[in-house]
């Protein structure tokens, strides 16, 4: 009798399944569950449907300065650092690229900075003629990549401040929180580390310092307990409010 019950039941939940799956399928549009989508989401179904992947090796130069800038990228995965030269042949890194990233905008037909991977990574690339076809057919796209140019406007400005105005440590606490904050977009806002796959070097091409002061510095954060150091390419933040008051010079022992 038990079995026969168990049976029963089994038959009457398969047949309330399949009685929900017909009214789902014949449920007018208008009571359907609509998709949210956004602006942005539909901007780059379009841009994905005239771009093309690439895979780029650590240390790969995809783009050069002064080259015709034909391209325009998007970064999908890995680290990028953008590089001037000045006319001593001395580098200056003026930033790195992660994922999210678009580079090659320019307003004369040139590149005006050479790209390079620091890691290996992966990339789409867009024609300039079919891009900016996507950008003058919907007006939410240009507005889009508007807020992009004045985000990087804002951060040349912030970067002029660091370089001008901030003491070696104060340049480091700030580096280190501004990567954090840019590794954990889609990540919880109190992300403890950070992944720094750019060398010493690169790092030091980027505040202005030299390689010797760039791991001093890490060192003396380390012994004063606001960071750690587990290997090369790793930070753990321990006292993130320490690191945030160097950076705008509050700690005056730091400086």
């Amino acid at each position: 009798m038990a079995a026969a019950l168990l049976q029963q039941t089994t038959g009457s939940r398969a047949a309330i399944a399949r009685t929900a799956a017909m009214r789902a399928a014949f449920r007018p549009e208008y009571l359907r569950p609509v998709p949210t989508e956004t602006h942005e989401d539909v901007m780059n179904a379009k841009l994905d449907r005239i771009g093309s992947v690439q895979s780029v090796a650590a240390g790969k130069m995809i783009l050069q300065e002064q080259e015709t800038a034909d391209y325009v990228y998007k970064v999908v995965s890995g680290t990028l650092r953008a590089v001037r030269l000045l006319p001593d042949g001395r580098r200056y890194i003026t930033s790195f690229l992660l994922p999210g990233d678009f580079f090659g905008f320019t307003a004369n037909g040139h590149y005006t900075q050479t790209i390079e991977a620091v890691a290996d990574a992966k990339l789409i690339r867009y024609s300039r003629r079919g891009f900016n076809a996507v950008l003058e057919a919907d007006p939410h796209a240009g507005q889009h990549f508007f807020g992009l140019m004045c985000e990087e406007l804002s951060a040349a400005q912030d970067r002029m401040l660091l370089l001008g105005r901030k003491s070696a440590v104060e340049r480091m606490a700030t580096f280190l929180l501004a990567m954090g904050e840019r590794q954990s977009s889609n990540e919880p806002k109190d992300r403890r580390d950070v992944h720094l796959p750019m060398s010493r070097s690169d790092i030091a091409d980027y505040l202005g310092l030299t390689v010797e002061t760039v791991s001093r510095i890490l060192t003396q954060l380390k012994n004063r307990r606001v960071i750690d150091l587990p290997n090369v390419n790793h930070v753990l933040f321990k006292d993130r409010d320490a690191l945030g008051e160097i950076s705008a010079g509050e700690m005056v022992e730091a400086a």
